[in-house]
């Protein structure tokens, strides 16, 4: 190590020799390689430490400095200085901020090449059409022509000099000049051109004029260096301009005319999407397209001679065909596919339409769309099976769409004789007033006639042949066994058959579909129980015109659920059908009831009869569906009821069953009810016979509860046990004594029980009955004294009672710890009882 001075020992402190080998404070070795490592280390920090403090204190002269120029000179904050003051500055340069620009360049050029090219646009208009006169007929049309053709020559120069935007604004403004002159022409006259209608004329000239400016705008290209600059704007304006042409030929001509120029006029733009590639062509074929086929689409509505219909048709077939070309080709072919459907379906049935009679004619449309679903099923190896199948899903739902106006009277003749409003209501029971179906629907102007019936058998073909063909066939087949049933239960209707036919055809379609649900296959069975339950609602509607029929009816309804709720494997399918047979059961218990002429008064006893005999079923079977439609009876016998002694007896009969249904292993909550419903058949009879005193509702009610928990007491603390007893029969006589302070009686009796309450809970230890029976006592006879307290505040002094109470105060501020001691104590007492 160093052999200067006296250093300190690196782990120490201790000053060291040049001569010492190890510390003789700590004992640290100071020889070895590590020692003289050790050693360089301890200098070189303490050299930084020196630079360190030499920094700082020049750092600390340069801020003194600073803050001196500051203090002397604040204005120079805020002053710029020079290019030297700037480069020398704490940090980057400022950025002087820029003004923001609300126009790009390019924006501002293309705007005051518009402005310019319209400003010029309206000089010619206004040249052609006011001063025309004062020329004559060569000096007009060598003006016209000649500022046409300098007008239009000038883009060459222009894209020459790379000035594409002016030269665009001049091409426009040639093609501006050119429908002038073209006006010009017609006006004066030129070889016989005024003779020709304006119309026609105008027409002809928007076809010529945008075919030559098309040309023209391909034509014109110039080649500076290796760039080739051509006009941008030309075409696209011819297309987008031209589109107007074949429409204003038709405009003064017949519906008909205008579908067809349309249609032509997208399968020109077709035309030249395929040969130009330019998107305005495109765009405007999809609008024309859509246009000229929805025109032509709703055309089919109207009446016209049959050599029209054909017209329209070939026109429909045409933008067909157009569509599924384009389709064919790859691109939009959802849209295209579907509308092609869609407009060949209405092309294929309008001359169909027109030829049968004005009866028949919700028929053919949509047997001509479910046609075309299927031809495009049949040939979509031929063009395509995405098209295929989009054009027989869109041709499938036109089809639906155009059979949906069958829907109201199908709907009238499902809801039967019981309908509201537009027709006259009928009563159960009031019996057929005819032999015909359709008669029984009464005044109603809405018939069903046998055409309706077509389209329904026309939908379910069509749904049945989608379910052979789809993969997912369950929908399609159930949506096909949907339309079937409805329409052989509207068939009896369209055809005015007896009444009993209908209903037997209703309860044949039932028990069929009853039969889907038990040997239909497990994915089906709660479609067929939907439908089932919906043949149920409507054999309802119908039978109850007639006696026989509801016997009847009910009786074969409930046992087709029977045998459902037998057969069926889903367990929810199962408990809803044997919901459904055992209200059917009671449904057939009211009919018999009624039919043996005994008197309405009681159908709330039949009811709960069948409910009762359903919650003894729903033991033995186990049955959630029975048990709830045991319920669902209940509930419907009490909107039978009509004085309230007969409510009491019903509601006692409702308490029995639902306390004998708490009565299974896995039920217990029916119990809570019964004892409600007991309760209320017991308040209710006291009600009827005019009984007043509040007693007689809530002691038996606090017997039976006081019972209970004298049961559970062994187990349960007092407030489980009694509290609830206790607090029924206590509070609602206390509550009734401050309402009538002169019952001396109800006083009387309620201070004696309300004792023996709290003497009870003494000698048990209970805490419930000591505290309510306590309180209770107490409130007692604070009602009893509040009339002799009242009259001695009144007969004293005012200044007495605040003399008294600041009495009182000092001495319980005198006595706080002794007091303190007595609560702690009557607390302890209180929590000792259980």
């Amino acid at each position: 190590m160093n052999s200067g001075g006296p250093l300190p020992c690196p782990d120490c402190g201790q000053q060291l020799t040049g001569s010492n080998t190890a510390c003789p404070a700590c004992g640290l070795p100071l020889v070895g390689p590590a020692a003289t490592e050790l050693w360089q280390l301890d200098l070189a920090l303490a050299d930084l430490r020196a630079r360190e403090g030499h920094l700082l204190a020049r750092r600390e002269v340069l801020l003194t400095t600073l803050r001196a120029i500051r203090d002397k000179v604040p204005a120079m904050a805020g002053a710029s200085g020079g290019p030297n003051q700037a480069a020398t500055a704490w940090g980057p340069p400022p950025v002087p901020p820029q003004r923001p620009t609300d126009m790009s360049g390019k924006a501002v050029q293309n705007l005051l090449l518009g402005l310019g090219g319209l400003l010029l646009v309206v000089a010619a208009v206004v040249f052609t059409v006011v001063s025309w006169g004062y020329l004559g007929i060569g000096g007009r049309a060598a003006v016209l022509l000649g500022f046409t053709a300098l007008t239009l020559a000038t883009p060459l120069f222009l894209l020459r000099r790379g000035l594409s935007a002016t030269a665009e604004t001049m091409a426009l403004l040639g093609f501006a000049l050119m429908l002038l002159d073209g006006y010009a022409a017609w006006q004066v006259g030129l070889a016989g051109l005024d003779r020709i209608e304006p119309l026609t004329y105008t027409g002809v000239l928007i076809a010529v004029m945008c075919a030559l400016f098309a040309l023209y705008g391909l034509l014109v290209h110039v080649v500076v260096g290796e760039r080739i600059h051509t006009l941008n704007l030309a075409v696209p304006v011819a297309i987008g301009f031209g589109q107007l042409a074949l429409p204003v030929l038709s405009i003064d001509r017949d519906a008909l005319w205008i579908t067809t120029a349309l249609v032509s006029t997208a399968g020109i733009d077709l035309l030249l999407w395929h040969r130009l590639k330019r998107g305005t062509a495109i765009v405007c074929f999809w609008i024309t397209w859509t246009i000229g086929s929805a025109v032509g689409v709703l055309l089919t509505i109207r009446e016209v001679d049959l050599q029209g219909g054909f017209a329209l048709s070939g026109v429909l077939v045409a933008a067909a065909a157009i569509a599924l070309f384009q389709a064919s080709r790859g691109r939009w072919t959802i849209p295209l596919a579907g509308g092609a459907a869609i407009t060949l379906a209405a092309a294929l049935v309008y001359p169909i339409r027109l030829s049968v009679d004005a009866n028949w004619w919700p028929v053919p449309t949509p047997v001509a769309a479910f046609a075309v679903a299927g031809i495009a099923l049949l040939v979509r190896p031929t063009i395509g099976r995405e098209i295929g199948r989009i054009a027989a899903v869109a041709a499938g739902g036109f089809g639906l769409l155009v059979a949906s106006p069958v829907l109201v009277p199908v709907t009238v003749a499902l809801i039967g004789p019981f309908s509201p409003d537009n027709w006259e209501p009928r009563t159960p029971w009031d019996g057929p007033r005819t032999l015909g179906a359709r008669d029984e629907l009464g005044l109603n102007q809405i018939t069903l006639t046998v055409p309706a019936v077509v389209v329904l058998a026309t939908v379910a073909i069509a749904l049945a042949v989608c379910a052979l063909v789809v993969r997912r066939k369950n929908a399609a087949i159930m949506s096909a066994v949907a339309v079937t049933a409805v329409m052989l239960v509207v068939l009896p209707v369209a055809f005015n058959l007896p009444f009993g036919v209908l209903v037997a055809v209703q309860l044949l379609i039932t028990a069929v579909l009853g039969a889907g649900v038990a040997f239909g296959g497990r994915s089906r069975e709660p479609a067929f129980a939907v439908l089932a339950v919906g043949m149920v609602a409507e054999v309802a509607a119908w039978a109850l015109v007639s006696k026989t029929a509801t016997l009847v009816a009910a009786a074969v309804l409930a046992v087709v659920a029977a045998g459902v709720a037998w057969r069926a494997s889903l367990p929810a399918v199962r408990a809803g059908a044997a919901g459904v047979a055992t209200a059917l059961a009671g449904g057939e218990a009211v009919a018999v009831w009624l039919a043996a002429g005994q008197s309405a008064r009681y159908v709330t006893f039949v009811l709960i009869a069948v409910a009762a005999l359903a919650a003894v079923a729903a033991w033995r079977l186990r049955d959630i569906g029975v048990e709830i439609a045991g319920y669902a009876l209940t509930l419907i016998a009490f909107g039978y009821v009509v004085d309230p002694r007969m409510l009491s007896v019903a509601l006692a009969l409702a308490g029995v069953i639902a306390v004998g249904t708490a009565l299974r292993p896995d039920r217990h909550n029916p119990g809570y009810v019964g004892t409600v419903l007991l309760l209320l058949a017991s308040w209710t009879r006291l009600y009827a016979e005019n009984v007043e005193v509040v007693e007689a509702y809530t002691v038996p009610v606090a017997v039976v509860l006081l019972a209970f928990g004298w049961w559970r007491a062994r187990t349960a603390s007092s407030w489980i046990a009694y509290g609830s007893g206790l607090t029924f029969v206590l509070l609602p006589s206390l509550w009734d004594l401050y309402a009538e302070p002169n019952n001396w009686i109800r006083a009387l009796a309620l201070g004696v029980a309300s004792l023996l309450v709290l003497l009870a809970g003494a000698r048990w230890r209970l805490q419930a009955p000591a505290l309510l029976g306590g309180l209770t006592l107490a409130m007692v006879a604070v009602h009893e004294l509040a009339p002799w307290v009242s009259d001695l505040v009144l007969s004293v002094p005012r200044w007495v009672p605040v003399a008294v109470g600041g009495l009182l105060l000092v001495l319980v501020g005198a006595t706080y710890e002794a007091r303190m001691r007595d609560v702690r104590r009557i607390g302890s007492l209180i929590k000792g009882l259980r």
